[in-house]
């Protein structure tokens, strides 16, 4: 279980979020949806432990996240290009992480030669693919998607939430989504928090 207990979160001088609480269970997807300004991104990176908390705890299982090892809560960030490493390629970024089989990069439409190329060379539609390639590591447990395919055509979107949503019943992964798209969340979320 992802549980955040009495989290504050404070970003230059103004508080984004105050005393938050609540829980996600294993296979549970839980969508966020918020005004813009809200802090929606920082608390993505507060539970999936890039960013400390003003205050309160973000815990797995009863524990802090893992500083020193991979961490079984991955977010797929908004902007996925300022989180690779410009002079490494992509295939470098995701095999940090795992060796992904042809089958998942297939159905997350991620052509081999991508990987064999820095970000500079790849549009931000083909590193957000990369991102959620990188993130669906077998030891994740969590996912954050942080407007996770903003950056795709309408068509690649329906294909890589129908194929993510299979991982996340085969495997009881667990989802925050944060979206400012109401009908996606309703699509494929199995609850809401609503953020006024």
């Amino acid at each position: 279980m992802l549980s955040c207990r009495d989290l504050v979160i404070r970003q230059g001088g103004k508080v984004s979020w105050q005393n938050l609480t609540f829980t996600i269970s294993a296979g549970e997807r839980v969508g966020i949806h918020a005004p813009s300004g809200t802090g929606k991104t920082t608390l993505g990176r507060v539970l999936a432990g890039w960013q400390k908390p003003t205050a309160g705890d973000v815990l797995l299982d009863g524990s802090p996240l893992p500083l020193h090892q991979y961490c079984p809560v991955q977010l797929v960030p908004q902007h996925p290009e300022l989180t690779f490493n410009p002079w490494r390629s992509a295939g470098d970024a995701v095999r940090d992480a795992w060796q992904p089989d042809p089958e998942t990069m297939r159905r997350l439409h991620v052509q081999p030669e991508w990987l064999t190329r820095r970000p500079m060379q790849l549009s931000g539609g083909e590193l957000a693919r990369i991102a959620i390639l990188r993130a669906l590591d077998p030891r994740t447990r969590f996912l954050i998607a942080d407007e996770m395919t903003a950056q795709l055509d309408p068509s690649i979107q329906k294909a890589i939430w129908g194929y993510v949503l299979e991982v996340c019943r085969s495997r009881s992964l667990g989802m925050l989504v944060i979206s400012h798209q109401s009908a996606l969340l309703d699509q494929v979320c199995t609850r809401h928090l609503q953020v006024e």
